[in-house]
């Protein structure tokens, strides 16, 4: 049982250490907005900014901006006024993003409210028809003779673009059929969540009903692309060839972790009394002053503009994530708090997020999210945080090491195992039932089906293949371990390389990163042992 109650644990901690960026339709953060087109500011404590100040997004100014390109591109001699409505667009698109950010924020502290939902689609939504609109501006200025050379670092995607200049397209036809796009995967996720909050249902009924919908959502990808929209230089092949290893490989380490965590003579109070922090960003901006200059005035930026937002109770969402505010360069943290060890655990894990994205300025438009490489961005700052343990957590010190290392353990498993499966499933998804698709899950996920019944995992409906971005991530800021318990320093200043690398940029790929910031390629059977045998030692050693 003690391994049970840690698996259980650690699925609610997974699913709370998420980064959301511009997901553009397929973001299901939600937020709180005024019905007005403005709402006021407000400082609430620590609790940080619940109300904002922000324009929401006019689709129908922005599409006359985009007939004025699309008619400076018929004329000649127009480089300037092209440039200048290009960055016009740009920015607009970039307040429209930040409104999409601020009032999923802000909904998320009232999750059931109808109307708050709404103005959160309505922004997303606005975001996303805005976005096509660009892409289709854009490809027609490259395909133009003159002015292919002013557009062409805004082309990245050859199939969009022979999608934005086929015969008979137009501005408002891309438009409508990205309303439509965006309208059924909000529809579909819409499912999803009412069968999974259903209260009514078991969790043997919620599956198969989910399963129905995973299907349906499944029917949109194809196996041969299905890691293309978060730009990896890895293989789904590649994952499910790794995900028995994984497991095969760290489980019985999680298990040694287990066992050493509840030998500790504090391992009860992590769970029954666990040391809370009032403030955590305070607390944070308390030890980055110890870390380096670039983490304190990070840690000052978020406290001082109040950057984040704290949510708790039954009404507010329980996930926890940071959102990109490209239109000046600054993010927004939302965090859920229910009084346990997670708490400040989380808040460190956002605080990796917001501290890199300043490193980051990609606009909205041109936003490609690596998350692989966003999530060592946060892991790795959990970790640079271990060496403040002594003094945070005090008696409990030792005890949260050893939950630290489990948790991360574990989401390399699980990750691995649910990137396995969604792969599997994929390629057989024609043939498939919703019994098959339970049945495929639970035979792969093996006992972790227990702590992650297939209708928890949202991930896997909202975004397809991004859940193994937390394993691989973690096999990587696993690579910081040895030298954060032995040389901080040295630690620091590999995480300080790979903290600057912009994670937007369709450029910043998994394995091109680790090499540039001097990590180790992870994606190897050899590396998996060394992390496990690291692990067993530091947890002996400990115990």
């Amino acid at each position: 049982m003690k391994k049970q109650r840690l698996l259980a644990i650690s699925a609610v901690a997974a699913l709370t250490l998420t980064s959301v960026s511009c997901s553009y339709g397929y973001d299901t953060s939600k937020g709180e907005k005024e019905s007005s087109s403005k709402a006021d500011k407000k400082d609430d404590g620590e609790k940080g900014t619940t109300n904002f100040d922000y324009e929401t997004a006019d689709v129908e100014a922005f599409n006359e901006e985009v007939e004025k390109l699309l008619d400076l591109i018929k004329g000649s001699g127009n480089e300037k006024e092209i440039q200048d409505c290009i960055d016009s667009l740009i920015e607009t698109t970039n307040s429209a993003s930040d409104a999409m950010g601020y009032s999923g924020v802000a909904q998320n502290l009232d999750w059931y409210d109808s109307e708050l939902e709404e103005a959160y689609d309505s922004d997303c939504e606005a975001l996303y028809v805005m976005i096509n609109g660009l892409g289709y501006a854009f490809s027609k200025g490259y395909r133009s003779d003159e002015y292919s050379a002013i557009f062409e670092p805004y082309i990245y995607d050859e199939e969009l673009l022979e999608y934005f200049v086929q015969p008979g397209m137009s501005l408002r036809r891309v438009e409508g059929y990205a309303s439509v796009d965006y309208h059924v995967s909000d529809e579909v996720l819409d499912d999803y969540y009412d069968i999974a909050y259903d209260q009514d249902l078991d969790d043997d009924e919620k599956n198969l009903k989910c399963a129905e919908v995973y299907l349906e959502i499944l029917s949109q990808y194809e196996p041969e692309s299905f890691y293309d929209g978060f730009h990896r230089d890895y293989t789904p092949e590649e994952i499910a060839e790794l995900s028995q290893y994984v497991k095969e490989t760290l489980m019985p380490i999680q298990d040694v972790l287990a066992d050493n965590f509840h030998d500790n003579k504090y391992s009860e109070d992590v769970f029954d009394d666990p040391v809370l922090c009032d403030e955590p960003f305070e607390l944070i901006r308390d030890y980055s002053a110890r870390l380096s200059a670039d983490i304190e005035a990070s840690a000052d930026k978020i406290n001082d503009e109040k950057l984040y937002t704290v949510g708790s109770g039954s009404d507010s969402y329980t996930g926890s994530y940071t959102v990109d505010l490209p239109l000046n360069n600054s993010a927004l943290v939302y965090v859920y708090s229910d009084d346990t060890y997670f708490d400040l655990q989380t808040c460190i894990h956002e605080f990796g997020h917001f501290h890199s994205s300043f490193y980051d300025d990609t606009s909205a438009y041109m936003t490609m999210t690596n998350t692989d490489v966003a999530e060592i961005q946060s892991q790795g700052m959990e970790l640079l945080f271990m060496q403040f343990y002594d003094d945070i957590y005090g008696d409990q010190a030792d005890a949260m090491k050893l939950m630290k290392f489990y948790d991360m353990a574990e989401v390399i498993v699980s990750s691995f195992l649910i990137g396995e499966f969604e792969y599997t499933a994929l390629t057989k998804a024609e043939d498939m039932t919703p019994e098959d698709v339970i049945d495929l899950y639970e035979d792969i996920m093996g006992e972790y089906a227990e702590g992650y019944p297939f209708y928890y995992v949202s991930h896997m409906f909202e975004q397809p293949g991004y859940y193994v971005s937390y394993g691989v991530s973690a096999l990587a800021a696993l690579d910081m371990l040895d030298d954060c318990i032995n040389a901080p320093d040295k630690a620091l200043e590999k995480y300080e390389k790979i903290s600057k690398v912009p994670a937007n940029d369709i450029n910043s790929t998994f394995r091109s990163s680790l090499s540039k910031c001097g990590f180790a390629d992870v994606l190897t059977k050899d590396y998996i042992d060394e992390i496990a045998a690291e692990l067993e030692k530091i947890s002996n050693d400990m115990s």
